[in-house]
């Protein structure tokens, strides 16, 4: 599979695990990474981390075998670091961006399920944050090779050397980061427990949405709530988070006297994340900030938007 694959839980006991939307462990070529706690190794140092053992010991206890042949184990050396080609994958989602002017009716059928009205699904897809590629796997390949190519694809990193497609033919909603600089690629459909809910693709950047003034502002978790916000009414200007845990305190440089309310998700995760964030954000707006109140039944945004459409749930 092409593309970093994100999870919800650190195998270190003091990160733990996190909200099913998070994204701050990334898991790629048998390695893994937590942004959160910064902890990272190979799957025996995982398992130290959370066995609270020495690597030999875990290796011994995950194995069975011989102890003088655990006893020989070394961590393996990392593989050289593959240099991220940042400027093919801006020219990658830029490409996307003018071949897909319009969403597709599969797109637009599946958002308006969540809530989200074709006028809405139609703007975003305009201000280029919200795309959808062809719902066939094989017409969405043959689009990318058309329009973006597969050596762009391959040095942006879209495309895996030795793969027949690149992961994100398989997943037609994207969700591109407004300095075209990163990208989600999800099902148009609901996410089955077994599922990976993203592709992530790209340096950690946020969404955002203009609204009547910029120094009024809501903060989300995430694209698909910033836009269940704008359908909910806000005339607010939103920043959707890429996760409740990754952002970067120069995102809210511009944020001085401004009245800004953070909607984070109502479970633990969420609430965890916002008093985290909440003294960054009131040190950049010098004074304190408003957090929203989700109404009873609903644990995001667009959860509140289904219950107040009588939506399923």
């Amino acid at each position: 599979m092409s593309g970093t694959i994100r999870y919800s839980i650190c195998p270190n006991p003091e990160c733990g695990a996190s909200s099913e939307g998070s994204v701050k462990v990334s898991v790629k070529d048998d390695t893994w990474k937590c942004f959160a706690c910064n902890k990272h190794g190979d799957v025996i140092e995982a398992a130290s981390l959370y066995l609270g053992k020495s690597p030999l010991e875990t290796a011994l206890e995950l194995s069975g075998a011989d102890t003088d042949a655990i006893r020989s184990y070394t961590p393996p050396k990392p593989k050289p670091a593959i240099e991220r080609d940042d400027s093919a994958l801006e020219e990658v989602f830029s490409k996307l961006v003018a071949a897909l002017p319009e969403p597709s009716r599969d797109g637009i059928e599946y958002l308006a399920g969540r809530g989200i009205s074709p006028e809405i699904t139609r703007t975003a897809c305009r201000k280029g944050i919200l795309l959808t590629l062809p719902s066939n796997p094989k017409e969405a390949k043959e689009f990318l090779l058309h329009h973006i190519g597969q050596d762009l694809m391959t040095r942006a990193g879209l495309w895996k050397e030795g793969s027949k497609a690149p992961a994100a033919a398989f997943r037609p909603l994207v969700l591109v980061s407004n300095n075209r600089r990163a990208a989600e690629f999800r099902y148009l459909r609901a996410t089955r427990s077994d599922e990976v809910k993203s592709l992530r693709y790209g340096t950690i950047a946020p969404w955002g949405w203009l609204g009547e003034s910029k120094q009024r502002i809501l903060i989300t978790e995430g694209c698909i709530d910033l836009l269940s916000a704008v359908a909910l009414g806000t005339k607010r200007s939103i920043m959707g988070l890429p996760g409740c845990e990754n952002w970067r305190p120069e995102w809210f440089e511009t944020f001085r006297g401004a009245d800004v309310l953070a909607a984070f998700d109502d479970d633990d995760a969420g609430r965890t994340a916002l008093e985290k964030i909440r003294p960054v954000l009131e040190a950049a707006v010098g004074g304190p900030i408003g957090t929203y109140t989700l109404p009873p039944g609903a644990k995001d945004l667009n959860e509140e938007l289904k219950l107040k459409l009588g939506l399923k749930m």
